[in-house]
């Protein structure tokens, strides 16, 4: 009985919601905008009636229980204005009552579609939601509505798509293009091409062509990197988003919950694609011991031939069609004017029956499910995920905040040793402090590492002022001049030279071409692999001539960076040591591994490592071997890292094979 009360209860209160819900678009529905005597916007119900005041310059009619109007801003509600009022007339969005739900501080405002409406600000245009809440920012020149799940968007001259969740489906590279239809197709063209883009984002010459890629293709294939690449960019931190409101987004709860969308999202594509279109149902011989028919469900419709002009093999699918004893005699005389219904699941990375209903003469119906099959969801492909800790930046965040209300002077910024010896001309330094990235993460304090560092390879080390080159937040054009100095200042070098190159930012090793590179702030959209790559480096020094090299890198050659966010949250596959290993006479020290971040040091305003790093030089003025200076500095940063973060941060050295362990010898 309880559990009877409860159901309808439950059911009651759906169905309040659903009356609610359609009450609220009857009504947007059933009002129009209407103008008066005076000029002024207001809405009317079906029968003329003022509904809602005359009190906008323009109004719009409602879509999906929005209008765009046209004001002077504040909160409109009966006829009142409260707040501030904007200096110049803009659009916002009303709801059924009346009242200003999106403040109206856009130059024009379209109508809500698949949740988004398209807005301009500066000649630009974005989409927001109904909260009013950004999904793009203003960057396109000009945009369509949503349809079916994705909206088309011009940049320049050139028309991309756009996803429900703000991200680049297609790249704006086409001419001319249409919406999505229902089917998952867009057609489009460019010069003297036409085709259609499919919602998987490729470009196909026609329908079929896409269709047959997709049935010929495991679940995996279709779906794993999309899912992971749109978990990747979700996980980022916005540009504009504060650590307080990421961290309200995104946590393992959430994490989770949009992977398994995710996945959902792409199996109902894939499904979709992957339908039986003409399907012919072939009776086997009944089998009066089981009480069952075979049945072979066979796909005619070829789409395509292979490389011979031979049709490609038809899909075939067995099912074994339970009919009592009694029934099998009109069964096997009528089976040919059965009408199927088929349920799809995705099994064993392929297309699968779940469920197959068939229709005879007389409305009997016989049904077969798949005992492989199960409505319970559960996810379908393995991610290797990384060890997660959505708490790091929160814990650092909450450092810095702490750091801001101590103004006193950091140790190492302000009693930097001199050597008290003239400057040496065989000394060469690279500083390079990248602080703010385009994809809204940022590296904490790295911009004063590189300015405070500077001041050490002046000072401490006694490199001269035209032997330092220095970049603070530097996109992939500004890094590549790095080897060009490298290029100019070679016919300076001597057997004796020594370079110094240090980078505060961040830092990824890309597994796939097993190349570590320095990030520019644009890499975003650049790549990663337009940043600076620490191989060419060193054969640009090799071939120099120079006596030896030390890389001091304070970021992670992995996926977190400083701040504790993640480039990446998938296991990509093992590191191999090759990958990280210098030149000869060369040593790299990283700040942390593949598995820690490079964190931030708040009370000090520096990079853990970049702290320990100078107090060495710091508390050693004359001389410190390679060695002493590695250990002091893992030794520390380890500690400190312990005590801020509860996490250990492990600073790692890599130099040439051939080198073994001589760096331990060389000196600053």
């Amino acid at each position: 009985m309880k559990n009877f009360k409860y159901k309808s209860v439950l059911w009651l209160t759906m169905l309040l919601v659903m009356a609610v819900t359609a009450l609220t678009a009857a009504q947007a529905q059933d009002l129009e905008p209407y103008r008066d005597w005076f000029g002024s916007y207001g809405y009317v119900d079906s029968t003329g009636n003022i509904v809602i005041n005359c009190q906008f310059d323009d109004a719009k009619e409602f879509s999906e229980g929005r209008a765009a109007v046209l004001s002077r801003g504040g909160d409109i509600s009966g006829g009142s204005v409260f707040g501030q009022l904007s200096l110049t007339l803009k659009w916002g969005y009303i709801d059924t009552s009346g009242m200003i739900v999106i403040p109206c501080v856009y130059d024009y405002a379209g109508q809500f579609s698949d949740g988004y409406a398209a807005v301009m600000s500066g000649n630009k245009w974005g989409f927001v939601d109904y909260e009013g809440d950004t999904l793009v920012s203003y960057r396109y020149n000009e945009v369509h509505r949503f349809v079916n799940g994705y909206a088309a968007v011009r940049m320049g001259d050139r028309w991309g798509y756009i996803d429900s969740d703000g991200n680049e489906l297609v790249p704006c590279m086409y001419d001319v293009v249409s919406d999505f239809g229902t089917d998952g197709f867009a057609a489009v063209s460019r010069a003297d091409s036409s085709g259609f883009v499919y919602r998987d984002g490729n470009w196909y010459a026609s329908k079929d062509r896409a269709l047959n890629w997709i049935r010929g293709i495991p679940f995996s294939v279709y779906a794993k990197d999309k899912v992971m690449n749109r978990m990747n960019e979700w996980q980022l931190i916005e540009p504009g988003e504060t650590v307080p409101d990421w961290e309200a987004r995104v946590n393992e709860e959430s994490f989770m919950a949009r992977l398994e969308g995710l996945e959902m999202r792409y199996e109902a594509e894939y499904i979709e694609a992957n339908r039986l279109e003409d399907p012919e149902l072939i009776f086997g011989p009944y089998d009066s011991l089981s009480e069952t028919f075979p049945v072979e469900i066979v796909d005619h419709v070829v789409h395509d031939t292979d490389s011979a002009g031979a049709p490609e093999q038809l899909r075939t699918f067995h099912i074994d069609l339970a009919v009592p004893v009694q029934d099998a005699g009109a069964v096997s005389g009528n089976w040919k004017r059965a009408r199927g219904e088929y349920t799809y699941f995705v099994d064993d990375d392929r297309i699968a029956l779940a469920d197959v209903e068939l229709t005879l003469p007389g409305r009997r119906v016989y049904e077969w499910t798949n005992p492989a099959y199960s409505p319970k969801r559960r996810m379908l492909l393995d991610y290797d995920l990384e060890e997660i800790d959505f708490t790091l930046p929160g814990k650092i965040y909450r450092q810095e905040v702490k750091a801001l209300q101590d103004s006193a002077a950091v140790d190492i910024d302000t009693d930097i040793p001199g050597s008290g010896k003239r400057a040496n001309d065989n000394m060469y330094a690279v500083v390079i402090a990248n602080q703010s990235y385009t994809t809204g993460m940022t590296v904490p304090y790295a911009l004063n590492d590189g300015e405070v560092f500077k001041e050490y390879c002046a000072s401490r080390l006694r490199v001269p002022e035209d032997n330092v080159f220095y970049l603070t937040d530097a996109d992939a054009a500004k890094m590549s001049t790095v080897l060009l100095w490298i290029d100019r200042m070679s016919d300076e070098f001597s057997s004796d030279a020594r370079v110094v190159l240090y980078f505060s930012g961040q830092c990824l090793l890309d597994e796939g071409v097993g190349e570590t590179y320095l990030l520019p702030v644009d890499y975003a959209s650049t790549g990663v692999q337009s940043g600076l790559r620490l191989s060419a480096l060193y054969s640009r020094l090799s071939r120099s001539g120079i006596d030896d090299a030390i890389f001091l890198v304070d970021a992670s050659y992995g996926k977190i960076s400083r701040n504790g966010m993640r480039i990446a949250v998938f296991d990509d596959g093992d590191i191999e040591e090759s990958w990280l290993q210098p030149s000869d006479r060369m040593v790299v020290f990283y700040a942390a591994g593949e598995k820690d971040g490079a964190y931030p040091y708040p009370e000090k305003r520096h990079g853990l490592f970049t702290y320990f790093l100078m107090k060495a030089l710091q508390d050693r003025p004359e001389v410190i071997s390679y060695g002493d200076l590695f250990d002091y500095i893992s030794d520390n940063v380890e500690r400190v890292s312990v005590q801020l973060y509860g996490r250990k941060q492990t600073p790692e050295v890599y130099s040439s094979k051939w080198d073994g362990e001589a760096w331990r010898e060389f000196v600053m």
